[in-house]
């Protein structure tokens, strides 16, 4: 990965790394206190999946799980996706969408991988927005909301914007939207309104198929969750992070399967994290 802008390193600026710097992947997860407990890691919930795409449920709450995120709820709003993450990851909490859900709750919400049934976005808590949902980032929202919203080049055109330039396409992306911009595809770019904060040049063909990002996205969410990031600057560092260590994990990954699926990555990441590899 390649940096376009002032991306600084998680170890740096977590409070409970900050007096030994590393550059290790697995530093850029937040770091769990020996005096903690499972809400001081990060309380995240997803809402994702669908009865037309339920695997996407699956594949959104297995990145989250390896993201450092300490409690993660699922939103189940219907069965097919409900049943699938649960009999997946029982270490998942659901709620049912009877009940009335406060934003303010969580640390972060990701939504929209799977097309879940929504109308509207939650005008509290950082939220990551992704695939069903990117339409509703349309939307105004309030100022000092953190969102970061993850969009392929398809998605990107349907919101109206032109990706033929695609730095330029990001940048006009998230300072009209007000948001951290992720434009996905080769040389995936993250942006802020001021400036370009990545782009990514470990990746490579093998990310398209079905369901990578969807695992990119709970992935991205748990680490926002964790590290709780109150500036676009912040938060597009973390998205940054998580890209590279998505990235990464793809490549191991086809060292030993070919061609890629999307649960390779779920099997990749922990690896990949556990062996601390370093950053490139």
């Amino acid at each position: 990965m390649k940096s376009a802008g002032s991306a600084v390193s998680l170890a740096t600026t977590n409070s409970n790394n900050a007096s030994s710097p590393s550059h290790s992947l697995g530093a850029y997860l937040y770091q769990r206190q020996l005096d903690g407990n499972k809400y001081t890691s990060g309380r995240l919930l997803v809402d994702a999946g669908s009865s037309q795409f339920p695997g996407a449920a699956v594949l959104a709450v297995g990145g989250a799980r390896r993201g450092g995120a300490g409690y993660i709820n699922y939103l189940g709003r219907e069965p097919a996706p409900t049943d699938l993450v649960l009999r997946a990851y029982p270490d998942v909490v659901p709620l049912s969408d009877e009940t009335e859900i406060d934003a303010d709750l969580f640390d972060a919400i990701l939504i929209g991988p799977g097309s879940p049934r929504i109308t509207a976005l939650p005008r509290k808590s950082r939220l990551v927005i992704d695939g069903g949902a990117l339409a509703l980032a349309m939307q105004p929202h309030p100022a000092k909301q953190i969102r970061i919203l993850t969009p392929h080049e398809g998605e990107i055109r349907k919101l109206g914007f032109d990706p033929t330039d695609r730095k330029s396409c990001a940048l006009q992306a998230a300072a009209q939207l007000r948001a951290v911009l992720l434009l996905k595809g080769r040389n995936s770019i993250v942006a802020t309104p001021q400036e370009i904060i990545f782009i990514d040049e470990i990746s490579g063909p093998e990310l398209s198929t079905a369901g990578t990002g969807d695992v990119l996205a709970g992935l991205i969410a748990a680490m926002i969750a964790s590290h709780r990031p109150n500036t676009l600057t912040h938060a597009a560092e973390i998205t940054a992070h998580a890209v590279e260590i998505f990235s990464a994990a793809a490549q191991v990954a086809v060292g030993s399967r070919a061609p890629l699926v999307a649960t390779d990555l779920l099997d990749a990441i922990p690896m990949l994290l556990a062996r601390g590899e370093t950053s490139l």
